[in-house]
């Protein structure tokens, strides 16, 4: 029966493993298991792991009162002779793009697109 390169892999890892698991002592395997344990138990406790989540949290709230100030602002008020000036300059460009469909047809041109 063919097998493929990472079949053949797969069965020399898994060999091995078992071999090793064969070469380690009981008592070693005992000590791993209880200091895997109570790294596990201790991890739990850690102050610092409660402070990052106290951390983020802040973090977050401090962002989103941010951002709902920033949605919250009013605008300025400008003097009308400025807010006049302003409408008639917009005006005169939104003109200059209305006279000009050219553009428009440049823009979605693939001689643009190419370059």
């Amino acid at each position: 029966m063919p097998t493929s390169r990472h079949e053949d892999f797969d069965r020399s890892l898994r060999q091995l493993q078992r071999h090793a698991d064969g070469a380690v002592s009981p008592a070693t395997l005992a000590r791993l298991r209880q200091a895997r344990q109570q790294a596990t138990a201790d991890a739990g406790a850690s102050p610092w792991r409660r402070r990052g989540w106290w951390l983020a949290t802040a973090c977050s709230a401090v962002l989103a009162v941010t951002v709902a100030v920033q949605f919250n602002r009013t605008p300025p008020v400008l003097p009308a002779s400025v807010a006049a000036d302003a409408a008639d300059e917009l005006s005169d460009d939104a003109l200059l793009f209305d006279e000009s469909p050219e553009l428009y047809l440049w823009l979605g041109s693939d001689a643009v697109a190419m370059e």
